[in-house]
């Protein structure tokens, strides 16, 4: 997966996040689905977020770590 998809899947992800909280406030008036909806909408935004400041390595980066890490160990 690219890494702007990977990017763009976080940030909708916390928009997610962030209308589903509103929704739970506003429109839900009943005690239990108000909480779960509420869960769900810290859920998604925090793995949102972690899919925003996750870091990312090209494949080539990771294919010449690897190859560095092999010579050292022959």
């Amino acid at each position: 997966m690219n890494s702007w998809k990977i990017r763009f899947l976080g940030i909708a992800l916390m928009v997610i996040g962030g209308f589903l909280f509103v929704w739970s406030v506003r429109d839900i008036t009943a005690e239990w689905p108000q909480i779960f909806v509420g869960l769900l909408s810290v859920f998604s935004t925090a793995m949102g977020f972690g899919l925003l400041i996750m870091p990312l390595e090209d494949l080539t980066e990771v294919e010449s770590k690897n190859n560095l890490e092999t010579k050292k160990h022959l």
